[in-house]
């Protein structure tokens, strides 16, 4: 009997402590999922962000790679190129890239030392000793060959499918073979 008469007291005398402390813990994981998923969604703009920056740099460099697969010296020209970037053949996935018009940046010779004899496109860069005091024009003993490589720079620029801004220009540099005394 002595036992009853004491546990009635202590249910009296508690006052929701418990129920306090537990609403506490609730609200502070709320906040923490709250949290977490914000968090979530921001990683994943910018992991998409990187991704469409990733597809517009591909795509530009396709577009250098067709521009220079074909001969731009001649005449170079600006170009717009559709890329279609993992070859689906929808709207959502075709890339405008916009090539500028090649520039010419320069002309070096190449010397004699760069070229390979057993190259049948390096044979006729070679001097003979027969030419080198006949006066033509690049036959100089200066270790120069008589060939020479333009400097060309190629740069692009690709929009995203869904618009927006184009991307950083992207360049290319390339050296195309040409006779010594060639102009840009």
């Amino acid at each position: 009997m002595n036992r009853s008469k004491n546990a009635r007291p202590r249910a009296e005398r508690q006052s929701g402590a418990t129920l306090l402390v537990s609403m506490i813990f609730l609200v502070v994981l709320t906040l923490m999922v709250v949290s977490a998923v914000k968090v979530t969604n921001v990683n994943t703009k910018l992991v998409g962000n990187m991704q469409t920056e990733n597809e517009a740099n591909a795509a530009a460099v396709q577009a250098i790679e067709k521009t220079i697969s074909s001969d731009f010296t001649s005449m170079p020209v600006a170009s717009t190129v559709a890329v279609d970037i993992n070859n689906s053949g929808q709207t959502g996935s075709s890339y405008s890239a916009a090539v500028a018009a090649p520039v010419c940046t320069g002309i070096k010779p190449i010397k004699l030392s760069e070229l390979d004899a057993s190259l049948t496109s390096d044979q006729p860069c070679y001097v003979s000793g027969a030419s080198q005091n006949t006066g033509i024009a690049g036959s100089s003993a200066g270790g120069n060959s008589l060939c020479s490589n333009s400097n060309w720079d190629v740069s692009a620029s690709a929009t995203p499918p869904a618009g927006g801004t184009p991307t950083a220009p992207t360049h290319q540099g390339i050296a195309v073979r040409v006779a010594v005394g060639a102009a840009c």
